[in-house]
């Protein structure tokens, strides 16, 4: 029985491990979907700011000037077009310092900076699809993924032996 638990044990390990790899080689594959969706939103956000900043100076005003005497107009229709000035120069902004803020990490601070200028709009519209990478930056994450696994169902192993120690031959 503790040899087919042996036997077993290292098969998950090493299910695990190509698991962990492949799924951690997608990143780059993702970051890419991800950030091609946000300058394609990023674009449109900007054509409407573009508008407002063109509408604003026939009138001699600063874009803000013009969305503020929007939103504080006692007419509810200027308040209503006020609110959507607001929210597409609110958008203009955050998508760009979000895609500045993705274009400048460096590939071992991506996960990091996608996760702090992660918008779930962005990723439903991003139609990832796996695929298989070919470069140096997903090595580097398909190792990272290894690493995990290695430390994961070491961890898991550890628990289920009772804290005994691990066969060093045990991931090969």
């Amino acid at each position: 029985m503790n040899l087919l638990a042996r036997f077993l044990g290292g098969v998950s390990e090493r299910i695990a491990a190509v698991v962990l790899a492949v799924a951690a080689a997608q990143f780059p594959v993702y970051f890419l979907a991800y950030g091609n969706t946000l300058a394609g939103a990023q674009m449109e956000a900007e054509a409407r700011y573009r508008e407002l900043l063109a509408e604003a100076a026939t009138l001699h005003l600063g874009v803000e000037d013009f969305v503020r005497r929007h939103e504080e107009n006692a007419d509810a229709v200027f308040q209503a077009s006020g609110r959507i000035h607001r929210s597409t120069l609110e958008r203009y902004r955050r998508y760009s310092a979000m895609q500045e803020a993705l274009r400048s990490a460096p590939a071992w601070e991506r996960p990091l900076v996608l996760a702090r200028n992660f918008d779930p709009a962005i990723h439903a519209a991003a139609r990832f699809e796996p695929g298989l990478p070919l470069t140096l930056e997903a090595g580097a994450y398909a190792l990272a993924g290894l690493l995990l696994a290695w430390l994961l169902t070491s961890l898991v192993g550890l628990a289920f032996r009772g804290g005994g120690a691990r066969r060093a031959d045990s991931f090969r």
